[in-house]
């Protein structure tokens, strides 16, 4: 089955931080080693803070090294003129070529005025080290600035609910979690989220329903929020259908499309099995067809092929799907991506989770976690109540701080009959 075949398939985002949060690192190798080479100060951004400070130390030893051999060979060059420099120990030449490296003067043997003027060859090597240790100083400010102001470490202060929910809100099927930022002093500018589905070798894009992704998918990450995807016709988490008589939709065409986008009319996708107008909802398509039968017998058009052969009871949509069928059809893995600009470093971050099938709670809903403080003088966010969900068999209880002036009721106080939490399955509007 399908389920034992995710349970086998590695996470694409790994949750490895407290609270089942991940570390923004895709699970993921490119065997492409040539082209990193082409973008090698970003490679070199991307190594820890051990690794590169090492290999940089190492490098300019190396290169004080190196000239230490050419002050040497150009010293021994000068046959019978005396440079200034020996003859010397290599630990002397090192020395030199440390000093000038570091311009921290000279100490040189003899009386020599450390100008050189008998050994041009020693000047110019002084000039090409100098040179060297001007574009490395400025090499190592552009590095340490990029990794200090580097803004990927802010992702870890947006925190998700460790489970997403399936449930059913004004008779659509939905996917949802919560997502908040901890740092609610500086807010996080033009937050947006999106979501993809990995079915397969595919990571499809998931159409946001709420914040709705014609709008850009914009948060508030101050608050704690409830991002939606609706299982629709269109959603890769939707099963296959089949029509019971007239296939009443306009193919999508490999588009990500919404159901809902019909309903307010942005654009219409029921269609008549006789004339192809198209609709945004069946009942405006009834009506249609109702209207045009009506014409139709009053001007006398034969009824085959005609709307007057439609029987209005044969324009329906198939049935939604069951929750058996919606776990059975759920992708390996959704994957959800928030993106932001930090405001104090003005660096754009992504902050990444994702939900298997086991982080997947089938109906419920989350717990209110915003509550005010005993004076009522701001609002605090309790992230023990943001991971619980309410209205879900078996949930623990959870007792409020006892600081809380007007925190929210406790699951007793606050549970529903099964009547009022399931709702009854509506109709699209017209």
């Amino acid at each position: 089955m399908m389920q034992s075949h995710r349970t086998t398939t590695p996470r694409l985002v790994e949750r490895n931080l407290p609270y089942n949060q991940s570390r923004n690192k895709l699970q993921m190798l490119k065997h492409l080693k040539g082209l990193r080479f082409e973008d090698w100060f970003h490679v070199a951004l991307r190594m820890s803070t051990s690794t590169s400070l090492l290999i940089l130390l190492i490098l300019w030893t190396l290169v004080i090294c190196a000239f230490a051999l050419i002050y040497k060979w150009v010293d021994a060059a000068y046959v019978g003129t005396d440079c200034g420099l020996g003859p010397l120990s290599y630990g002397a030449y090192f020395a030199f070529s440390l000093e000038t490296c570091t311009t921290v003067g000279y100490g040189l043997p003899g009386s020599t005025n450390a100008f050189f003027e008998n050994c041009p060859a020693i000047q110019f090597a002084i000039y090409l080290q100098m040179v060297w240790s001007m574009l490395y100083n400025a090499f190592l400010f552009a590095f340490f600035f990029s990794r200090l102001g580097k803004c990927e470490s802010r992702a870890s202060q947006v925190i998700f609910s460790n489970k997403a929910i399936v449930c059913k809100r004004d008779g659509k099927w939905e996917l949802q979690f919560r997502v908040t930022d901890i740092d609610a002093a500086h807010p996080i500018v033009e937050a947006h989220v999106r979501m993809y589905a990995r079915v397969g070798t595919e990571l499809i894009p998931l159409r946001i329903h709420t914040p709705d992704d014609i709008l850009g998918g914009t948060l508030f990450l101050s608050w704690p929020t409830v991002v939606s995807h609706q299982i629709d016709i269109h959603s890769p988490l939707h099963p296959s259908i089949r029509y019971p008589k007239y296939k009443l939709r306009v193919g999508n065409y490999g588009l990500r499309l919404r159901e809902a986008d019909s309903w307010i009319a942005n654009r219409e996708e029921i269609i008549c099995p006789i004339c192809a107008e198209t609709y945004g909802t069946i009942e405006r398509l009834r009506k249609h067809v109702a209207f045009n039968a009506i014409i139709e017998r009053h001007d006398g058009v034969p009824p085959p092929g005609s709307h007057q052969a439609v029987d209005l009871k044969d324009l329906v949509l198939p049935a939604a799907p069951t929750m058996p069928q919606l776990r059975e059809n759920f992708p390996r893995e959704i994957v959800v991506l928030v993106e932001g600009i930090d405001p104090l470093m003005s660096g754009t971050f992504q902050a990444l989770q994702s939900y298997t099938i086991d982080d997947v709670s089938w109906g419920g809903s989350f717990a209110d976690c915003v509550y005010t403080k005993g004076d009522g003088s701001r609002y605090m966010v309790c992230l023990e109540l943001f991971h619980k969900l309410k209205h879900v068999p078996n949930e623990a209880s959870y007792q409020f701080p006892p600081e809380s002036s007007t925190a929210p009721p406790t699951d007793d106080e606050e549970a529903k009959s099964e009547e009022e939490v399931k709702r009854d399955e509506e109709s699209p509007p017209v």
